[in-house]
């Protein structure tokens, strides 16, 4: 069945929002193919009154039948709810639970603070190598923030505090705009909080999740003109501290129209900046990552390890950069074998001309990802896969890659094959001149590696290159004939000629 694919769904109905995410589990990855989300307050009433209002109610489950709606067109196989704070702290959770199911069809899981903790934890894992690093992953809800101390990449501490955000907005924020006493009540009560939590002062990564930091995070790289649409942004603590000063000064009228902000998030999103910045302050950080869909990525994750599969990023922990390409690649049906060997004879190429072409070391792991992802396109169409390629590589989320790296990669994956590196190439004439001179020079290696595996069949057990003061040689070790290999490299070798001012001779 696997092999085919199946589809799954995770629902997420927090104090704010109702979450949906459709996925299809195929081979060594899953690949989103519907997201949903419907604000409905339910902290609004249960943060008041202790329990779920009849018009509450209402609200919840008339986006839930289109949760239904949207499950049964893809057919799902499995479906999963789970409820968060709001629910817990709701005195009739249980009426409202059958009443879901009578509705809709599907139970909701009621989870600890503990437990969604760890459904962030495993998000962030999927999206940073979290075993460098002493992290503090910080979820912050609408009824509860839930703290994950993650040393090296083990979960060390979980902690669910009730600072969301919602009860947060509830209890200090009374006038609009919020007045500086207000303001300042909340900020000296959030210091006092966090500083309670005992955060290690050692903690050298913070990353945050839930909608209203991730909000923010969109704000801000829309105002300086960046791509707003990345699944991990970055935030700088200056520009944190910019956001909330605007924010605090503006009426709720004035807040909905900056550009990016969730009109249902106006009101809200102010507490989720303070507790964020109480955070930083505590623990001296300079800046935080936001992680969008982390509850939800960490349960569908969750969900298809119950099925009994691993994805690449929990097999290889100590790169986890590399198991998400390959997972990438997975998403995209690609020929893992054939790509995989490109890889270790773009590896090889590299290291034995990297100097001679005008690289530096620390250039191939741009290298890497566009070699593993060259082929990508063809989940497209064979036909100009290599502008496909391009197409999906700088419209994916590579972890632990910048916006200018992801560019390079799609360019290099781009010149694989057909045309090479052109100054009227849209995408590539958008390069500084250094980026430019790198792609080519890492395009010509790709090509050669490609050409050296034209029969998809890893034939190239090895090869050594010999740099000479007229000509570069290249020797290819191998049990078989390469005949196919050694005439597509003659007609490859180009560009890799031309860069480094050399004849290439392979043996």
């Amino acid at each position: 069945m696997l092999g085919n694919g199946i589809n799954i769904a995770v629902v997420d109905i927090g104090s704010n929002t109702v979450r949906l995410q459709v996925s299809q589990v195929k081979d060594k990855s899953y690949r989103i193919l519907e997201e949903y989300k419907e604000s409905v307050r339910l902290g609004d009433e249960v943060f008041e009154y202790g329990m779920i209002t009849e018009d509450a109610l209402k609200r919840l489950l008339q986006s839930l039948k289109e949760v239904r709606a949207i499950i049964d067109n893809w057919k799902v196989h499995q479906v999963r709810a789970v409820a968060t704070a709001s629910f817990r702290a709701a005195s009739n959770y249980s009426e409202v639970i059958q009443k879901v199911m009578e509705t809709c069809g599907f139970g909701v899981e009621i989870i600890s603070g503990e437990e969604e903790a760890r459904y962030t934890f495993i998000a962030a894992s999927a999206n940073f190598e979290i075993n460098k690093y002493h992290a503090l992953v910080l979820d912050i809800g609408g009824g509860s923030a839930e703290y994950s101390i993650v040393n090296r990449g083990e979960l060390e501490k979980a902690h669910s505090v009730e600072l969301g955000c919602n009860r947060l907005t509830r209890m200090f924020f009374k006038n609009d705009p919020v007045t500086n006493t207000e303001y300042q009540t909340l900020k000296d009560f959030l210091v006092k909080e966090v500083h309670r939590l005992k955060l290690p002062k050692s903690i050298d990564l913070v990353v945050c999740t839930g909608g209203s930091m991730g909000n923010l995070s969109t704000i801000h790289y829309l105002a300086c003109g960046q791509r707003a649409d990345r699944t991990v942004k970055y935030l700088e603590r200056k520009h944190l501290k910019k956001l909330i000063n605007d924010i605090r000064n503006k009426t709720l009228e004035e807040r909905r129209q900056i550009p990016g902000m969730e009109e249902k998030r106006a009101d809200i999103i102010l507490a989720a900046a303070m507790q964020v910045d109480a955070v930083l302050e505590e623990i001296d950080g300079e800046g935080l990552y936001t992680l969008s869909g982390g509850l939800r990525s960490g349960l569908t994750i969750d969900t298809i390890n119950k099925m009994g599969l691993e994805l690449p990023f929990q097999q290889n922990m100590d790169n986890i950069r590399h198991a998400r390409l390959i997972e990438i690649g997975n998403k995209f049906t690609f020929e893992e074998r054939h790509a995989r060997q490109v890889t270790k004879l773009c590896r090889k190429l590299f290291d034995g001309l990297y100097t001679e072409l005008g690289l530096e070391k620390n250039d191939w792991a741009v290298l890497e990802a566009a070699s593993l992802l060259h082929d990508i396109g063809n989940y497209i169409s064979y036909s100009k896969h290599h502008k496909h390629s391009q197409y999906l590589i700088t419209n994916s989320d590579l972890m632990g890659y910048n916006h200018d790296e992801i560019n390079m990669i799609g360019n290099i994956a781009r010149y694989h094959r057909k045309s090479p590196p052109r100054s009227s190439h849209r995408l590539f004439k958008m390069m500084s001149e250094n980026e430019q001179q790198r792609t080519a020079a890492m395009s010509a290696i790709l090509r050669a590696a490609d050409a050296m595996d034209r029969s998809h069949k890893s034939l190239v057990r090895d090869l050594e290159v010999a740099v000479k003061p007229k000509k570069i040689e290249i020797k290819l070790i191998s049990e078989y004939n390469l005949s196919l290999e050694k005439k597509k490299f003659e007609m490859k070798k180009d560009l890799l000629e031309e860069i480094s001012g050399k004849e290439l001779i392979i043996l």
